[in-house]
């Protein structure tokens, strides 16, 4: 379907539209909660890149006492998520920002216990602009940091330049200097990639 992020009638029916069209989007964001779980920092600060309506952040924020940044590109899309996550107060930061652009990694305050992203990255581009996250993801993080990208996985049916195939993915972890990169979770046309800062 055709997607405008700008206009708040746009941002609805494309929100309104993500758990029935890929229903795996439950387990993969229950998955990445459980994952940051694992952390030992006692009140992880979390960064979710392109967070969307904010669901993942609010099951995020419900289950840990984390703090967290959400940042993305739609107004409309961040005015949902303020909505969404204004119970948890100070506990929150959004970021209007373009993931593309330079300016974001100094908007984030504090140590970052965890990066993460859920079917999003893909549509930042091709594979450049997937390695560049991961390179400033790796630059960000806090020593034994979680990076976490669930995201689709390369079709060789349907090839977009976004979508990367699990070992691409986990070379380019690799390559930024992240420890024991692997696929934690495959899924219905999803891979979660999970990368660890040294």
């Amino acid at each position: 379907m055709p997607r405008d992020f700008h206009s708040p009638a746009g941002v609805d029916e494309w929100l309104q539209s993500l758990d029935d069209r890929w229903p795996a989007r439950a387990e993969l964001a229950e998955h990445i909660v459980e994952q940051i779980a694992t952390r030992r920092a006692v009140e992880p600060h979390a960064v979710e890149l392109a967070p969307g309506g904010g669901k993942l952040a609010e099951q995020m924020l419900s289950a840990l006492p984390a703090t967290y940044t959400g940042i993305d590109f739609s107004e409309p899309l961040l005015d949902h998520t303020r909505q969404r996550l204004a119970c948890f107060g100070d506990r929150v930061q959004l970021i209007h920002a373009d993931l593309n652009e330079d300016n974001w990694p100094a908007q984030i305050t504090g140590p970052v216990h965890a990066i993460f992203s859920l079917q999003s990255l893909h549509d930042l581009g091709d594979g450049h602009q997937v390695e560049r996250i991961y390179q400033i993801a790796h630059e960000i993080l806090a020593p034994r940091g979680i990076f976490l990208n669930a995201d689709f996985l390369h079709k060789t049916e349907d090839p977009r330049p976004g979508r990367l195939p699990i070992e691409q993915h986990l070379r380019l972890l690799s390559a930024h200097g992240f420890q024991r990169p692997k696929c934690t979770l495959e899924i219905d046309g999803f891979g979660c990639m999970v990368g660890f800062a040294s």
